[in-house]
Order: C-alpha cells, then sequence, then structure tokens
C-alpha cells in the first residue's frame, strides 16, 4: 500500500484514487509523517467515520498527543524538541470537560447571528475582488480569488491588521507544509505574531480575538496560553482550509461542466459546494488522536498510546452511503460527508466556510458566465496529513 502521507506534488484526485483503494483493502493502515513519527491511517465508510469521530477513547488531548509524539521524535534522535502551534492546547486538541469550556467560550463569537452579520462583508469583498478581474485573459484563480478573499475576512474577524496578512499567510503555508526545518521557526514566528498581538493594547474589541480576550463564561475567562492555542487553530482552520475550498469548487465546476448551468441557475451554488465537499474535499484527515485504551476498528485491534488520523475523503466517496459515489453528481443528495467532521468536535467555523465559498462561486459565474480552464484540467495538488491545496489554478474567464 502506498504511504498515504507522503509528501509532495499530486495532480488532481490522484489522491482520490490512493484513498479509495486504501478503504477498500482495509480500515487501518500504518504511516509515517515527513519527519519519521509512525501513526495509523483509518480510511473507512462514512457511518464507521463518524463513529470513530465521536468515540472518546480516540483522544484529543494536547498533553498526550505532544508527549507520544516527542517520544518517536527522541527515539529517532531527532533534535526537535518543539511542536508547531497546531498541537497546542486549544478545544481542537482537548477532551471533555476542557473541550466543552473552551468551545463554549469561542462558540460565542460563531453563532448563526455572527456569521449572519458578515455576510455584506464577505459580499463586498467578494465582489472587489471578482470585479478587478480582467475578462479574455489568463487569471490564476488561487492566488486572485480563493487565498484573498478568506484572508481579509478572517484577518478582519480576528484582528489581523490589513498590512501583517501576507506575512500570516506565509507563516501558516510554510508551518503547513510539516517539514521540520521550515515548518518550527515558521510556527514560532506565527507564535511570536500572535503573542505580540494578544498582548497589545490595540486590539478591537469587535473583533474575534478582542471578543476571544473578553469571553466570559460566569468568571471563567481563557487564559494567554489558551488564546494563542485557539489564535492557530482560527487562523489556520478559518484561512487555509476555506482557500483550498473555493479553488476545488471553481475547478469542480469547470471540470464537471457546470459553469454555464450554474450561471443561469443560482440555486445549484450550494449543491455544488456541498459535492465538492463530499467529493473533493480539501481535508484529506481529521486531525490527529491517540487511543487511551485498546480499541477494535472493523476487526482490527489497534493499542494504546496509538497516534491515528480518520481520513474523510474516503469517507465521503464511500459506496455504501453513496450510489456511484466514486462520480461528482449533482442530481442527489450531496450531505452525506464528514468533511467538517462528527461529534463534539464538530467544525464551528462550517457556517462561514459555506458563505464564502457560495459567495465566490455566485459572484464569479453571474460576473463570467463562461470560464474554462488555462492550463491543464487537472492541476498539481500539494498535500501533507491533513491538507489537499492546488496551488494554481489558471482560467480564462469570459
Amino acid at each position: 500500500m502506498t504511504n498515504l502521507l507522503a509528501g509532495g506534488e499530486l495532480r488532481a484526485r490522484e489522491h482520490h484514487r490512493i484513498e479509495d483503494e486504501a478503504r477498500a483493502a482495509g480500515p487501518v493502515h500504518p504511516a509515517t509523517l515527513p519527519n519519521g513519527v509512525q501513526l495509523l491511517v483509518v480510511t473507512a465508510g462514512l457511518q464507521l467515520t463518524r463513529t470513530l469521530l465521536a468515540d472518546q477513547r480516540l483522544s484529543k488531548d494536547s498533553d498526550a498527543l505532544q508527549r507520544e509524539i516527542k517520544r518517536q521524535l527522541a527515539a529517532l534522535g531527532s533534535g526537535q524538541t518543539e511542536l508547531a502551534g497546531l498541537f497546542g492546547p486549544s478545544m481542537l486538541n482537548s477532551d471533555n470537560p476542557q473541550h466543552a469550556r473552551l468551545r463554549r467560550l469561542a462558540a460565542k463569537a460563531f453563532t448563526g447571528q455572527a456569521v449572519h452579520r458578515l455576510a455584506p462583508r464577505v459580499e463586498q469583498i467578494t465582489a472587489e475582488l471578482v470585479g478587478a478581474l480582467p475578462a479574455g485573459e489568463v487569471v490564476d484563480v488561487v492566488k486572485a480569488v480563493a487565498v484573498p478573499m478568506p484572508l481579509h475576512i478572517i484577518g478582519e474577524v480576528l484582528g489581523v491588521p490589513e498590512d501583517d496578512r501576507a506575512r500570516v499567510r506565509t507563516l501558516i503555508e510554510t508551518m503547513m507544509s510539516m517539514e521540520p526545518e521550515v515548518s518550527q521557526p515558521a510556527s514560532d514566528a506565527l507564535g511570536a505574531y500572535f503573542h505580540a498581538l494578544l498582548s497589545g493594547n490595540g486590539l478591537d474589541e469587535g473583533s474575534l480575538f478582542g471578543a476571544l480576550v473578553a469571553a466570559d463564561d460566569d468568571g471563567d475567562r481563557l487564559t494567554h496560553d489558551e488564546l494563542m492555542a485557539m489564535a492557530f487553530l482560527l487562523v489556520v482552520a478559518g484561512h487555509e482550509t476555506t482557500a483550498a475550498l473555493i479553488a476545488n469548487v471553481v475547478h469542480d465546476a469547470l471540470d464537471h461542466g457546470l459553469w454555464e448551468k450554474v450561471a443561469a441557475d443560482p440555486a445549484l451554488v450550494p449543491v455544488v459546494v456541498e459535492e465538492t465537499l463530499r467529493h473533493n474535499s480539501p481535508v484529506r484527515s481529521a486531525t490527529h488522536r491517540i487511543t487511551t485504551e485498546p480499541v477494535e476498528i472493523d476487526g482490527v485491534l489497534v493499542p494504546e498510546n496509538t497516534l491515528l488520523l480518520i481520513n474523510l475523503g474516503a469517507a465521503g466517496r464511500c459506496p455504501v452511503a453513496h450510489e456511484d459515489a466514486a462520480r461528482y453528481r449533482i442530481d442527489r443528495a450531496t450531505t452525506g460527508h464528514a468533511t467538517f467532521g462528527h461529534g463534539p468536535h464538530f467544525c464551528l467555523g462550517s457556517g462561514l466556510a459555506r458563505l464564502e465559498t457560495e459567495t465566490v462561486l455566485r459572484r464569479l459565474t453571474a460576473r463570467f458566465p463562461r470560464a474554462r480552464f488555462a492550463g491543464a484540467e487537472q492541476p498539481v495538488v500539494t498535500h501533507n496529513d491533513i491538507m489537499v491545496s492546488v496551488r494554481q489554478l489558471p482560467v480564462v474567464f469570459g
């Protein structure tokens, strides 16, 4: 079996074949991260995937995760002693009751009403970006729209000054590469930036960071370390994943001959977005878990203290959950996926991600009812253990 976590470049959707073959071969596969850390990747059907995502024996505890990763790195003779901020004690890497506490405080900034209030600003930023695109010329959708739109939004929402956003984006990309020689310095630099931002006096009280600093639940407030971990989580989850989703949606609408149909019928916009989430999710796997006791997964006994990644792409294309699941189709229900997770760790930002992506597709197809690829129809994607991202998507809009 091909190493499911092999880094580097693939053609778009080549990872589908790798993941689907793995799911058909069995539920559990050994894999190795670029830094040498070993873990298991679970490629299961949709129902089992949802069950595992909600299984409390698969812990998200930051201390346990870091302890096992550092143990393996020490055994390998690695000089790496600190881990990227992604492994900090955020709500992403915690179990109840700590997870429930952190989520309760953060959820105040992600209510349906809060997302609704952002809609006019999302429309405005998207309209400006799309309005600046030239007709009849080659445009890199990733660079021109997919990256800057969520970067502007999450920057405004969190309170990151506009002049800092490009640098923050570069640091996030480098950190997510998972290459130890560059990811750790990028994580350190991003941490220093967040520390200065969260410790300063100029933080906008109306921003999400401002709200998190002020969040109070009967006297319970986030500590500085918790705020730092939350900062890493929200910036990466609120920007990197949404940028990749926007690029995938534009690619899929063109690749499957849906562009003109969507232009003629905007009601198809959320359907296309949801089918991309199911069939071509930019999130390969849910973030790391560790077993607190031996766990049987579809007949395979996984020992205690085993690091796990639960693959989400293979679950979305589960043939039991969907007829003709390997094909991209918008003529049937497209909601059967676990791209935003399941159970206690279901993504708080799913509403905002959908809003941003739908707004981009609607604006693009409205202004440019015709469009075509200007390069390879299956562009090169880069990937790590968590994400798959289209780095360039040249398109001619007309």
